[in-house]
Protein backbone atom coordinates (compact mmCIF):
# COMPACT_ATOMS: atom_id res chain seq x y z
CA UNK A 1 0.00 0.00 0.00
CA UNK A 2 1.21 3.43 -0.67
CA UNK A 3 0.36 6.66 0.93
CA UNK A 4 0.94 10.08 0.55
CA UNK A 5 0.68 13.26 2.68
CA UNK A 6 -1.92 15.59 2.41
CA UNK A 7 -0.29 19.63 0.93
CA UNK A 8 1.49 20.65 3.81
CA UNK A 9 2.02 19.13 7.68
CA UNK A 10 2.17 20.94 10.61
CA UNK A 11 4.34 23.59 11.03
CA UNK A 12 4.56 24.82 7.10
CA UNK A 13 6.39 21.54 6.56
CA UNK A 14 5.68 19.63 3.51
CA UNK A 15 5.95 15.86 4.04
CA UNK A 16 7.48 13.58 1.88
CA UNK A 17 5.65 10.70 0.00
CA UNK A 18 6.08 7.53 1.32
CA UNK A 19 6.11 4.17 -0.19
CA UNK A 20 6.04 0.31 1.16
CA UNK A 21 8.99 -1.76 1.25
CA UNK A 22 7.71 -3.77 -1.68
CA UNK A 23 7.93 -1.19 -3.79
CA UNK A 24 11.14 0.11 -2.91
CA UNK A 25 12.66 -3.45 -3.51
CA UNK A 26 11.08 -3.49 -7.21
CA UNK A 27 12.19 0.07 -7.84
CA UNK A 28 15.53 -1.13 -6.74
CA UNK A 29 16.02 -3.91 -8.74
CA UNK A 30 14.27 -2.19 -11.67
CA UNK A 31 17.12 0.86 -11.30
CA UNK A 32 19.74 -2.09 -11.12
CA UNK A 33 18.64 -3.44 -13.89
CA UNK A 34 18.58 -0.21 -16.00
CA UNK A 35 22.23 0.17 -14.80
CA UNK A 36 23.31 -3.40 -16.28
CA UNK A 37 20.99 -2.95 -19.29
CA UNK A 38 21.90 0.24 -20.46
CA UNK A 39 25.58 -0.23 -19.77
CA UNK A 40 25.14 -3.97 -22.06
CA UNK A 41 23.18 -2.13 -24.71
CA UNK A 42 25.87 0.72 -25.30
CA UNK A 43 28.68 -2.51 -25.15
CA UNK A 44 26.55 -4.44 -27.76
CA UNK A 45 25.35 -1.52 -29.85
CA UNK A 46 29.40 -0.40 -30.25
CA UNK A 47 30.15 -3.87 -30.91
CA UNK A 48 27.54 -4.06 -33.85
CA UNK A 49 28.81 -0.58 -35.52
CA UNK A 50 32.43 -1.98 -35.15
CA UNK A 51 31.05 -5.83 -36.82
CA UNK A 52 29.75 -4.20 -39.43
CA UNK A 53 32.20 -1.45 -39.96
CA UNK A 54 34.60 -4.18 -39.89
CA UNK A 55 33.09 -5.98 -42.68
CA UNK A 56 32.90 -3.15 -44.99
CA UNK A 57 36.50 -3.02 -44.34
CA UNK A 58 37.17 -6.53 -45.21
CA UNK A 59 35.15 -6.52 -48.46
CA UNK A 60 36.90 -3.21 -49.60
CA UNK A 61 40.30 -4.61 -49.05
CA UNK A 62 39.26 -7.85 -50.76
CA UNK A 63 38.23 -6.11 -53.78
CA UNK A 64 40.91 -3.26 -53.54
CA UNK A 65 42.85 -6.53 -54.29
CA UNK A 66 42.05 -6.49 -57.99
CA UNK A 67 41.02 -2.89 -58.24
CA UNK A 68 44.84 -1.61 -57.10
CA UNK A 69 46.99 -3.98 -60.63
CA UNK A 70 45.13 -1.87 -63.01
CA UNK A 71 43.01 1.48 -60.94
CA UNK A 72 42.49 3.82 -64.15
CA UNK A 73 41.53 0.55 -65.88
CA UNK A 74 39.16 -0.32 -63.35
CA UNK A 75 37.42 2.81 -63.07
CA UNK A 76 35.86 2.11 -66.70
CA UNK A 77 34.92 -1.63 -65.23
CA UNK A 78 33.34 -0.56 -61.74
CA UNK A 79 31.27 1.69 -64.36
CA UNK A 80 29.93 -0.71 -66.28
CA UNK A 81 29.32 -3.39 -63.28
CA UNK A 82 27.80 -0.82 -61.09
CA UNK A 83 26.24 1.89 -62.83
CA UNK A 84 24.06 2.34 -59.27
CA UNK A 85 26.60 4.12 -57.55
CA UNK A 86 27.10 -0.14 -55.70
CA UNK A 87 30.67 0.93 -55.62
CA UNK A 88 33.10 4.50 -55.98
CA UNK A 89 36.82 4.76 -57.79
CA UNK A 90 39.01 7.94 -57.98
CA UNK A 91 42.31 7.63 -58.71
CA UNK A 92 44.73 10.76 -57.91
CA UNK A 93 48.04 11.48 -59.21
CA UNK A 94 49.69 14.39 -56.93
CA UNK A 95 46.22 15.27 -55.96
CA UNK A 96 44.79 15.54 -59.56
CA UNK A 97 42.08 13.28 -60.50
CA UNK A 98 43.25 10.73 -63.28
CA UNK A 99 40.01 8.55 -63.38
CA UNK A 100 36.74 8.45 -61.22
CA UNK A 101 33.57 6.60 -61.28
CA UNK A 102 30.27 9.00 -61.58
CA UNK A 103 30.67 9.21 -57.78
CA UNK A 104 33.86 11.29 -56.97
CA UNK A 105 35.17 10.32 -53.93
CA UNK A 106 37.17 13.03 -51.97
CA UNK A 107 40.55 13.65 -50.92
CA UNK A 108 41.45 11.21 -48.09
CA UNK A 109 44.81 10.31 -46.05
CA UNK A 110 45.85 6.65 -46.48
CA UNK A 111 43.60 4.32 -44.22
CA UNK A 112 39.90 3.88 -44.10
CA UNK A 113 36.48 6.28 -43.72
CA UNK A 114 33.45 7.04 -43.81
CA UNK A 115 32.32 9.99 -45.98
CA UNK A 116 28.92 11.85 -47.22
CA UNK A 117 29.05 12.01 -51.07
CA UNK A 118 26.30 13.88 -52.72
CA UNK A 119 23.83 12.85 -49.43
CA UNK A 120 25.12 8.57 -49.41
CA UNK A 121 27.59 7.24 -46.82
CA UNK A 122 30.85 5.42 -48.39
CA UNK A 123 33.04 3.36 -46.55
CA UNK A 124 36.64 4.53 -47.82
CA UNK A 125 39.49 3.04 -48.41
CA UNK A 126 42.56 4.58 -49.60
CA UNK A 127 45.68 3.56 -50.10
CA UNK A 128 49.44 3.83 -52.15
CA UNK A 129 49.66 0.36 -52.27
CA UNK A 130 51.63 -0.92 -55.66
CA UNK A 131 51.12 2.36 -56.98
CA UNK A 132 53.48 4.78 -58.99
CA UNK A 133 54.76 7.82 -57.02
CA UNK A 134 52.14 10.02 -56.03
CA UNK A 135 49.41 7.96 -57.34
CA UNK A 136 46.57 7.49 -54.45
CA UNK A 137 43.66 5.44 -54.91
CA UNK A 138 39.96 5.71 -53.31
CA UNK A 139 37.83 2.89 -53.16
CA UNK A 140 34.49 2.91 -51.26
CA UNK A 141 31.46 1.15 -51.16
CA UNK A 142 28.19 2.49 -49.92
CA UNK A 143 27.02 2.14 -46.30
CA UNK A 144 23.02 3.23 -46.50
CA UNK A 145 21.71 -0.38 -46.23
CA UNK A 146 24.67 -1.62 -43.37
CA UNK A 147 23.37 1.75 -41.82
CA UNK A 148 19.97 0.73 -42.00
CA UNK A 149 21.02 -2.58 -40.68
CA UNK A 150 22.44 -1.23 -37.47
CA UNK A 151 19.76 0.90 -37.13
CA UNK A 152 17.23 -1.88 -36.64
CA UNK A 153 19.88 -4.06 -34.37
CA UNK A 154 19.61 -1.36 -32.26
CA UNK A 155 15.86 -0.90 -32.22
CA UNK A 156 15.96 -4.53 -31.20
CA UNK A 157 18.34 -3.77 -28.56
CA UNK A 158 16.46 -1.06 -27.20
CA UNK A 159 13.15 -3.19 -26.58
CA UNK A 160 15.26 -5.80 -25.23
CA UNK A 161 16.48 -3.72 -22.89
CA UNK A 162 13.01 -2.44 -21.97
CA UNK A 163 11.54 -5.95 -21.78
CA UNK A 164 14.68 -6.77 -19.25
CA UNK A 165 13.80 -3.19 -17.17
CA UNK A 166 10.37 -4.05 -16.70
CA UNK A 167 10.93 -8.22 -15.76
CA UNK A 168 13.11 -6.87 -13.65
CA UNK A 169 10.65 -4.61 -11.50
CA UNK A 170 7.90 -7.33 -12.01
CA UNK A 171 10.30 -10.09 -10.48
CA UNK A 172 11.44 -7.56 -8.19
CA UNK A 173 7.78 -6.72 -7.19
CA UNK A 174 7.13 -10.73 -6.87
CA UNK A 175 10.12 -12.40 -4.91
CA UNK A 176 10.40 -8.40 -3.12
CA UNK A 177 6.50 -9.36 -1.48
CA UNK A 178 8.07 -12.38 -0.24
CA UNK A 179 11.33 -10.86 0.73
CA UNK A 180 9.51 -8.64 2.83
CA UNK A 181 6.97 -10.98 4.27
CA UNK A 182 8.35 -10.52 7.33
CA UNK A 183 8.50 -7.39 7.81
CA UNK A 184 5.09 -7.22 6.71
CA UNK A 185 3.99 -9.97 9.23
CA UNK A 186 6.44 -7.95 12.17
CA UNK A 187 3.97 -4.42 11.48
CA UNK A 188 0.84 -6.57 10.97
CA UNK A 189 1.68 -7.95 14.86
CA UNK A 190 2.50 -4.51 15.81
CA UNK A 191 -0.71 -3.11 14.77
CA UNK A 192 -2.74 -5.97 16.63
CA UNK A 193 -1.26 -4.95 19.76
CA UNK A 194 -3.23 -2.31 20.00
CA UNK A 195 -2.71 1.61 21.28
CA UNK A 196 -1.32 0.73 24.46
CA UNK A 197 0.84 -1.99 23.08
CA UNK A 198 -0.52 -4.77 25.62
CA UNK A 199 -0.07 -8.40 25.01
CA UNK A 200 1.74 -10.98 26.80
CA UNK A 201 2.82 -12.59 23.23
CA UNK A 202 6.12 -11.20 22.55
CA UNK A 203 6.54 -10.08 18.08
CA UNK A 204 8.33 -12.73 16.49
CA UNK A 205 8.96 -13.78 13.05
CA UNK A 206 10.85 -17.21 13.45
CA UNK A 207 11.57 -19.08 10.47
CA UNK A 208 12.06 -16.55 8.31
CA UNK A 209 15.60 -17.23 7.58
CA UNK A 210 15.84 -13.08 7.67
CA UNK A 211 18.45 -12.04 10.04
CA UNK A 212 17.51 -8.65 9.86
CA UNK A 213 13.61 -9.29 10.53
CA UNK A 214 15.07 -11.78 13.52
CA UNK A 215 17.10 -8.52 14.81
CA UNK A 216 14.19 -6.30 13.99
CA UNK A 217 11.66 -8.30 15.95
CA UNK A 218 14.24 -8.12 18.73
CA UNK A 219 14.47 -4.75 18.93
CA UNK A 220 11.08 -3.78 18.69
CA UNK A 221 10.52 -6.45 21.54
CA UNK A 222 13.10 -5.00 24.13
CA UNK A 223 11.58 -1.47 23.47
CA UNK A 224 7.76 -2.57 23.76
CA UNK A 225 9.04 -4.23 26.94
CA UNK A 226 10.36 -0.93 27.67
CA UNK A 227 7.44 0.85 26.73
CA UNK A 228 5.15 -1.46 29.52
CA UNK A 229 7.47 -1.54 31.89
CA UNK A 230 7.58 2.10 32.06
CA UNK A 231 3.97 2.10 31.64
CA UNK A 232 3.39 -0.03 34.66
CA UNK A 233 6.03 2.02 36.63
CA UNK A 234 3.85 5.11 35.89
CA UNK A 235 0.77 3.59 36.55
CA UNK A 236 2.27 2.95 40.42
CA UNK A 237 3.86 5.96 41.14
CA UNK A 238 0.56 7.63 39.78
CA UNK A 239 -1.19 5.44 42.03
CA UNK A 240 1.39 5.92 45.04
CA UNK A 241 0.76 9.78 44.85
CA UNK A 242 -2.89 9.56 45.07
CA UNK A 243 -2.54 7.48 48.27
CA UNK A 244 -0.08 9.87 49.58
CA UNK A 245 -1.37 12.66 48.46
CA UNK A 246 -5.14 11.86 50.40
CA UNK A 247 -3.08 10.71 53.09
CA UNK A 248 -0.78 13.46 53.50
CA UNK A 249 -3.60 15.50 53.33
CA UNK A 250 -5.82 13.86 56.17
CA UNK A 251 -2.50 13.88 58.30
CA UNK A 252 -2.25 17.50 57.85
CA UNK A 253 -6.05 18.69 58.07
CA UNK A 254 -5.97 17.41 61.83
CA UNK A 255 -3.70 20.21 63.07
CA UNK A 256 -4.51 22.77 60.62
CA UNK A 257 -8.19 22.39 61.79
CA UNK A 258 -7.12 22.84 65.66
CA UNK A 259 -5.21 25.89 64.46
CA UNK A 260 -8.62 27.23 62.56
CA UNK A 261 -9.99 26.89 65.90
CA UNK A 262 -7.53 28.32 68.18
CA UNK A 263 -7.24 31.53 66.09
CA UNK A 264 -10.69 31.73 65.43
CA UNK A 265 -10.99 31.49 69.67
CA UNK A 266 -8.40 34.21 69.68
CA UNK A 267 -10.41 36.27 67.55
CA UNK A 268 -13.93 36.11 69.19
CA UNK A 269 -13.49 35.13 72.62
CA UNK A 270 -12.24 38.04 75.47
CA UNK A 271 -9.45 35.99 76.75
CA UNK A 272 -7.31 36.37 80.16
CA UNK A 273 -3.03 36.09 79.64
CA UNK A 274 -3.14 33.02 81.16
CA UNK A 275 -5.85 31.41 78.43
CA UNK A 276 -4.22 33.57 75.85
CA UNK A 277 -0.78 31.82 76.41
CA UNK A 278 -2.34 28.22 76.50
CA UNK A 279 -4.15 28.78 73.12
CA UNK A 280 -0.59 30.40 71.56
CA UNK A 281 1.29 27.19 72.77
CA UNK A 282 -1.32 24.81 71.05
CA UNK A 283 -0.73 27.10 68.20
CA UNK A 284 2.99 26.82 68.48
CA UNK A 285 2.47 22.94 68.80
CA UNK A 286 -0.06 22.50 65.68
CA UNK A 287 2.52 25.10 63.42
CA UNK A 288 5.53 23.09 64.48
CA UNK A 289 3.72 19.98 63.88
CA UNK A 290 2.57 20.84 60.50
CA UNK A 291 6.47 22.26 59.60
CA UNK A 292 8.01 18.69 60.56
CA UNK A 293 5.21 17.25 58.47
CA UNK A 294 5.85 18.96 56.01
CA UNK A 295 9.88 18.72 55.87
CA UNK A 296 9.27 14.94 55.82
CA UNK A 297 6.94 14.84 53.14
CA UNK A 298 9.90 16.96 51.15
CA UNK A 299 11.98 14.44 52.14
CA UNK A 300 10.10 11.37 51.03
CA UNK A 301 9.15 12.84 47.50
CA UNK A 302 13.02 13.58 47.17
CA UNK A 303 13.74 10.13 48.21
CA UNK A 304 11.37 9.00 45.28
CA UNK A 305 12.65 11.40 42.43
CA UNK A 306 16.22 9.90 43.54
CA UNK A 307 17.93 8.09 40.09
CA UNK A 308 20.96 5.39 40.11
CA UNK A 309 23.15 7.82 38.92
CA UNK A 310 22.97 9.74 42.17
CA UNK A 311 24.75 6.95 44.27
CA UNK A 312 28.25 8.14 44.62
CA UNK A 313 30.92 6.39 47.26
CA UNK A 314 30.38 6.78 50.27
CA UNK A 315 32.31 6.02 53.71
CA UNK A 316 29.54 4.59 56.00
CA UNK A 317 31.88 4.50 58.79
CA UNK A 318 32.35 8.80 58.77
CA UNK A 319 28.56 8.92 57.99
CA UNK A 320 27.52 7.43 61.16
CA UNK A 321 30.47 8.97 63.34
CA UNK A 322 28.85 12.25 62.28
CA UNK A 323 25.39 11.16 62.64
CA UNK A 324 26.35 10.37 66.19
CA UNK A 325 27.77 13.20 67.57
CA UNK A 326 24.75 15.18 65.53
CA UNK A 327 22.52 13.16 67.72
CA UNK A 328 24.46 14.14 71.23
CA UNK A 329 24.11 17.57 70.14
CA UNK A 330 20.19 17.67 70.35
CA UNK A 331 19.11 15.47 72.50
CA UNK A 332 21.72 15.97 75.41
CA UNK A 333 20.71 13.16 77.47
CA UNK A 334 21.54 10.56 74.78
CA UNK A 335 24.94 9.14 74.66
CA UNK A 336 26.17 7.39 71.58
CA UNK A 337 28.88 4.26 70.92
CA UNK A 338 30.12 3.84 67.57
CA UNK A 339 31.42 0.02 66.79
CA UNK A 340 32.77 0.00 63.17
CA UNK A 341 35.26 -1.64 60.53
CA UNK A 342 38.39 0.05 60.01
CA UNK A 343 37.20 0.91 56.76
CA UNK A 344 33.59 0.59 55.12
CA UNK A 345 32.91 2.02 51.88
CA UNK A 346 30.78 1.64 49.74
CA UNK A 347 28.39 2.99 46.57
CA UNK A 348 25.26 5.00 48.11
CA UNK A 349 23.40 7.87 48.79
CA UNK A 350 25.23 9.99 51.32
CA UNK A 351 22.23 11.82 52.29
CA UNK A 352 19.91 9.87 52.73
CA UNK A 353 22.00 7.28 54.58
CA UNK A 354 22.85 9.84 57.08
CA UNK A 355 19.02 10.51 57.11
CA UNK A 356 18.46 6.77 57.94
CA UNK A 357 20.73 6.71 60.64
CA UNK A 358 19.91 10.37 61.77
CA UNK A 359 16.23 9.37 61.90
CA UNK A 360 17.24 5.94 64.13
CA UNK A 361 18.98 8.01 66.72
CA UNK A 362 16.27 10.47 66.64
CA UNK A 363 13.09 7.63 67.10
CA UNK A 364 15.28 6.15 69.77
CA UNK A 365 15.54 9.80 71.89
CA UNK A 366 12.37 11.33 70.93
CA UNK A 367 10.20 8.14 70.91
CA UNK A 368 11.90 5.87 72.92
CA UNK A 369 13.43 7.62 75.59
CA UNK A 370 16.85 6.07 75.39
CA UNK A 371 19.63 7.57 77.18
CA UNK A 372 22.33 5.48 76.18
CA UNK A 373 22.37 4.13 71.92
CA UNK A 374 25.25 2.08 69.89
CA UNK A 375 25.99 2.17 66.88
CA UNK A 376 27.73 -0.59 64.32
CA UNK A 377 28.49 -0.79 60.88
CA UNK A 378 29.93 -3.95 59.90
CA UNK A 379 30.86 -6.11 56.53
CA UNK A 380 28.80 -9.41 56.66
CA UNK A 381 30.83 -12.53 55.40
CA UNK A 382 28.64 -12.36 52.48
CA UNK A 383 29.27 -8.90 52.22
CA UNK A 384 26.30 -7.41 52.46
CA UNK A 385 27.09 -4.44 54.98
CA UNK A 386 24.88 -3.83 58.12
CA UNK A 387 24.27 -0.82 60.23
CA UNK A 388 22.23 -1.36 63.17
CA UNK A 389 21.17 0.93 66.26
CA UNK A 390 20.71 -0.53 69.47
CA UNK A 391 19.37 1.60 72.61
CA UNK A 392 18.00 1.23 76.27
CA UNK A 393 13.98 2.92 75.25
CA UNK A 394 11.00 1.40 75.99
CA UNK A 395 11.25 -0.45 73.34
CA UNK A 396 8.47 -1.44 70.42
CA UNK A 397 5.99 -4.04 70.55
CA UNK A 398 6.38 -6.76 68.36
CA UNK A 399 3.08 -6.59 66.41
CA UNK A 400 3.85 -3.33 65.95
CA UNK A 401 7.63 -4.10 64.88
CA UNK A 402 6.52 -3.82 60.58
CA UNK A 403 3.83 -1.41 60.78
CA UNK A 404 6.06 1.60 61.76
CA UNK A 405 7.81 1.63 58.76
CA UNK A 406 4.52 2.96 56.87
CA UNK A 407 4.05 6.59 56.18
CA UNK A 408 2.12 8.11 59.09
CA UNK A 409 1.73 5.24 61.22
CA UNK A 410 2.84 6.24 65.09
CA UNK A 411 3.75 3.37 67.35
CA UNK A 412 2.17 3.29 70.84
CA UNK A 413 4.92 4.13 72.63
CA UNK A 414 5.69 6.93 70.64
CA UNK A 415 5.03 10.87 72.32
CA UNK A 416 2.87 13.63 70.64
CA UNK A 417 4.48 15.62 67.92
CA UNK A 418 5.20 12.78 65.74
CA UNK A 419 4.68 13.06 62.12
CA UNK A 420 5.11 9.41 61.79
CA UNK A 421 7.11 9.70 59.01
CA UNK A 422 10.56 9.02 60.34
CA UNK A 423 10.77 5.78 60.12
CA UNK A 424 9.34 5.24 56.41
CA UNK A 425 12.14 7.51 55.36
CA UNK A 426 14.50 4.61 56.79
CA UNK A 427 12.35 2.30 55.17
CA UNK A 428 12.50 4.51 52.06
CA UNK A 429 16.54 4.59 52.09
CA UNK A 430 16.80 0.70 52.06
CA UNK A 431 14.73 0.51 49.46
CA UNK A 432 16.58 2.88 47.12
CA UNK A 433 20.14 0.98 48.19
CA UNK A 434 18.47 -2.18 47.47
CA UNK A 435 18.50 -3.46 50.93
CA UNK A 436 15.80 -3.62 53.77
CA UNK A 437 15.41 -2.33 57.14
CA UNK A 438 13.86 -4.22 60.26
CA UNK A 439 13.23 -3.90 63.67
CA UNK A 440 14.84 -6.71 66.18
CA UNK A 441 15.33 -7.60 70.17
CA UNK A 442 18.03 -4.91 71.41
CA UNK A 443 21.01 -6.00 73.60
CA UNK A 444 20.79 -2.75 75.95
CA UNK A 445 17.07 -3.45 76.92
CA UNK A 446 15.24 -1.53 73.98
CA UNK A 447 15.18 -2.43 70.59
CA UNK A 448 17.33 -3.07 67.58
CA UNK A 449 16.92 -1.15 64.30
CA UNK A 450 18.79 -3.36 61.18
CA UNK A 451 19.65 -1.57 58.10
CA UNK A 452 21.16 -4.56 55.45
CA UNK A 453 22.54 -3.07 52.51
CA UNK A 454 24.08 -5.16 49.75
CA UNK A 455 27.58 -4.38 48.71
CA UNK A 456 27.45 -1.94 45.70
CA UNK A 457 31.47 -1.94 45.70
CA UNK A 458 33.02 1.13 45.64
CA UNK A 459 35.22 2.90 42.34
CA UNK A 460 37.34 4.48 42.52
CA UNK A 461 38.64 3.29 45.32
CA UNK A 462 38.70 6.04 47.94
CA UNK A 463 41.59 7.36 49.46
CA UNK A 464 43.52 5.80 52.71
CA UNK A 465 41.90 6.94 55.84
CA UNK A 466 44.70 8.81 58.28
Amino acid sequence: MTSAAGPSAPGGSRRRWSYTLRVRVAAAAALGATVIVAILSWITIYAIGRSNMAQADQQLSMVSRLVLIQPVFAVNVVDILAPNKEMALTVRLNDRALASTPVKLPVLPVGNATVTVDGNAYRVLTTTEAQPAGQVVSLGIPTNQTEKTINEQRRWVYLAAALAVTASAGLGWLFGGRAVRPIVKLTRDLDERGPTGESEVPLSVDGSGVKEADKLAEAVNTLLERVDRAQAETATALETARDFAAVSAHELRTPLTAMRTDLEVLSTLDLNEEQRREILTDLQRGQNRVETTLAALERLAAGDLTHERDHVVTDVVELCDAAAHDAMRHFPQLKVWIEADAELVTRGLPTGLRLAVDNALTNSARHGGATEALVTAHRAPDGRIVITVDDNGRGLPADEREQVFARFFRGSQATKGGSGLGLALVAQQAQLHGGRAYFDDGMLGGVRLVLELPDRGAWPPPPARM
